[in-house]
């Protein structure tokens, strides 16, 4: 036994961690945001399997992008983290996407890029702001 200090805390939590279901479902809900207002500015009247369809590909590419990323582990260098796996999730995304006979183009690219930037890092800078707000009465 020594008497050596524990080593400071980086922030990380264990492999699996139950606190990372929410953030994941809230970007699954930004992704849901996304294809729907894509719905909306290009007049689909499809049902609920064509918004599944868009929707699922993006979906697995959030996953997968937050696995690689550990966005969901890790709170060190969250921006930085988050950013890497916005762009994992398109690149997964695309391929995917054609998949469902769906054809890639790089506009729906930069679209999606700038789209899911905004959503994801705003639910997480409002929250950062409820918070300190909620702190300081």
């Amino acid at each position: 036994m020594t008497d050596a200090p524990a080593p400071p805390s980086t922030g990380a939590r264990p492999r699996f961690d139950t606190r990372a279901i929410r953030p994941l479902l809230a970007d699954w809900a930004c992704v849901a945001i996304f294809v729907f207002l894509g719905k909306e500015n290009h007049g689909y009247e499809k049902g609920v399997t064509w918004f599944l369809q868009v929707w699922w590909p993006l979906a697995v590419g959030v996953l997968v992008g937050g696995l690689i990323m550990r966005t969901y582990t890790d709170d060190a260098e969250w921006p930085g983290r988050l950013l890497a796996m916005i762009a994992i999730a398109v690149m997964v995304g695309g391929p995917l996407r054609a998949l469902t006979g769906r054809e890639i183009y790089s506009v729906f690219t930069v679209v999606a890029l700038v789209m899911l930037s905004i959503l994801m890092f705003g639910w997480r800078i409002l929250l950062i702001a409820f918070r300190q707000a909620r702190g300081r009465t």
